[in-house]
């Protein structure tokens, strides 16, 4: 089993794809291209965020209030994989970026009981070399465990958030 902030850090992902799809307006500044939104968010006082918010629809604003509070309670650990993963993520382009986006909704749609075991397999192999990646992604044994729609998502997430080398 992963560590818990490991599989917090997959499974927050989105938090870093949703506040970056609608960072908050800083006319005083110009934002640096590699900090990422939550940063940003982080940094405006309580009353300013909340005048940013409340510029966006409620139901949005109150996703990005949930999403804030739960970064901001994780280990610093967990926030700094995130942030690593956030800019891998941001690197890509905008169309392997929405391949990332739509494996996280359909792992997110897994059953609860298969989320676990489908980000095990993406941790570990993130961590193996190209070829030995390869190797087991095309083993019968892979393809014997996990669904078609399991092996798309682990096969897209490894490939599109490989670990910088």
């Amino acid at each position: 089993m992963p560590c818990k902030w490991v599989r917090s850090a997959l499974l927050s992902l989105p938090i870093a794809l949703m506040l970056a799809a609608a960072p908050p307006a800083m006319p005083q500044q110009r934002p640096d291209p590699l900090e990422n939104s939550i940063d940003r968010w982080n940094r405006m006082s309580p009353e300013e965020r909340e005048r940013e918010l409340a510029k966006l629809p409620p139901a949005r604003a109150r996703l990005i209030r949930q999403r804030l509070r739960r970064y901001n309670q994780m280990q610093p650990q967990e926030q700094q994989a995130l942030r690593q993963r956030y800019q891998t993520f941001s690197q890509l382009p905008a169309a392997k970026q929405e391949v990332v986006r739509q494996r996280l909704r359909e792992f997110r749609q897994l059953p609860t009981a298969r989320q676990p075991v489908v980000h095990h397999e993406v941790e570990q192999l993130r961590l193996l070399p190209e070829d030995q990646r390869e190797a087991r992604l095309n083993s019968e044994e892979f393809r014997g465990r996990y669904s078609p729609q399991e092996q798309q998502i682990i096969h897209d997430l490894t490939e599109y958030l490989e670990p910088p080398k």
